[in-house]
């Protein structure tokens, strides 16, 4: 994709514009109610609860089901009738691609959702865009996967993501690392060999040699393979300043052992990022494994909205489950589809397409979820609004990716992760 998107959505979405002035629609609303279009806003979500991924599949689910229980609260204090927005289903793609294929047929197909927030895994969700979402033309917005290959699918504008592409976090990894080791270390990378691992592990080795870097020995694994004791071996060996990692909790249950088995690896001078930022690993692999890893990850501290967000789902999620990566983005992509929706007076997916870009960016009116109430009452007067998410500020670019995002540098530290660093990073920076 390339600037030739943003100029087809801008042309689309003036047409939709002008079709809503001048076609006759049924309104909801009554005299004390906001004037806004009909429409049931159906949403299926699309995350793992078994798999490699599980540990974030949870409390992303319930995030998403906050958001739509706040919508509808929202949507019955101002007093609109006949319209709604409803989870259809939530399914399980076991972060694995034919799983989460089949998921997505079925809420396409038998749920009828217009908009699908997935899934987790990047190996996930591009297959689930390109068999499903695309020819379908249904909106997809994932809520976790930053591999920078997704900005580049020929999607016609259906495929979306709240949390930044890796061609950002590549290079806060590469900051971040000559911070710590100095920007003429050595650096070791090891990383498993799929869209989300070879991608940020690729943009973070450019990065680090054109700073003036040296890349050591680069292993990739086969996430599958029955040991890793030989890909540990070359990782722990020749003696560099530090070392990159990036893995999932899962295999990481075996892939750090082998580490702590090979001797030389020292995770107290190990960066990963977010894949591992699981609060759970510690306890599931053990302090050997993980005591003193530092990594990156998209983060809501800081955001506009993002400590009102703390509060509610702590407020709202069942017991026993905990906050997780990316549980903000997945409250923002039903946010930010809903709203999109109401601009267009549809649930139409062309329809919330084509509006994305105008609810979540300048100019308008910042809102944040707070502000529902406002938001749809503003969007009901034809007045813009520019929505800053929970997990961030999102301001959709060309390619559907935000344009910057907020980061944290954080730490293993004692079984408990602790935010060392917040930073804002933008696409041009």
């Amino acid at each position: 994709m390339n600037i030739s998107r943003r100029v087809v959505l801008a042309i689309v979405g003036a047409l939709a514009a002008v079709a809503v002035v001048a076609v006759l629609v049924v309104r909801a609303g009554d005299d004390n109610g906001a004037d806004v279009e009909a429409f049931d806003l159906r949403v299926g979500v699309i995350t793992s609860f078994t798999g490699d991924l599980s540990a974030f599949g949870q409390p992303l689910d319930q995030a998403a089901r906050i958001a739509a229980d706040l919508i509808n609260e929202s949507i019955e204090r101002v007093g609109i009738e006949g319209v709604s927005l409803t989870v259809a289903a939530s399914e399980d793609d076991q972060t694995q691609a034919t799983a989460g294929v089949e998921a997505a047929t079925k809420l396409v197909q038998t749920d009828n959702v217009s908009v699908i927030v997935g899934s987790l895994a990047s190996a996930v969700t591009t297959p689930i865009a390109e068999s499903v979402a695309i020819p379908n033309r249904v909106v997809m917005i994932s809520p976790a996967s930053t591999s920078p290959a997704i900005s580049d699918l020929d999607d016609d504008g259906f495929v979306w993501r709240t949390p930044p592409s890796d061609a950002l976090q590549g290079r806060v990894l590469a900051q971040a690392m000559a911070g710590e080791f100095g920007a003429e270390a050595t650096i070791n990378t090891g990383t498993r060999n799929d869209a989300y691992g070879t991608a940020l592990v690729g943009v973070f080795e450019q990065a680090w040699e054109e700073g003036g870097g040296t890349i050591g020995r680069s292993v990739r694994w086969n996430p599958e393979a029955p040991s890793f004791d030989s890909e540990a071996q070359q990782l722990a060996g020749g003696d560099p300043d530090g070392w990159l990692i990036i893995d999932f909790p899962e295999t990481w249950a075996r892939v750090g052992p082998a580490l702590v088995r090979a001797g030389g690896w020292d995770p107290t001078l190990t960066f990963t990022a977010d894949g591992l930022r699981s609060s759970t690993l510690p306890d599931e692999v053990g302090a050997p494994a993980t005591d003193g890893m530092r990594g990156t990850a998209p983060t809501s501290e800081g955001a506009p909205a993002g400590d009102a967000f703390d509060r509610v789902f702590r407020e709202r999620a069942p017991s026993g489950v905990d906050r997780q990566t990316f549980d903000a983005h997945a409250f923002d992509a039903v946010i930010v589809g809903f709203l999109a929706a109401v601009r267009a007076g549809s649930s139409d997916p062309e329809a919330i397409r084509d509006n994305l870009q105008a609810v979540t960016g300048p100019p308008g009116r910042q809102v944040t979820f707070e502000d529902l109430d406002e938001a749809i009452r503003l969007l009901a007067d034809g007045e813009d609004i520019d929505y800053e998410g929970a997990s961030g500020p999102i301001d959709f670019d060309a390619n559907g990716d935000p344009g910057s995002a907020l980061y944290e540098i954080w730490r293993f530290d004692g079984g408990e992760i602790v935010t060392e660093e917040t930073l804002t990073f933008e696409e041009s920076a």
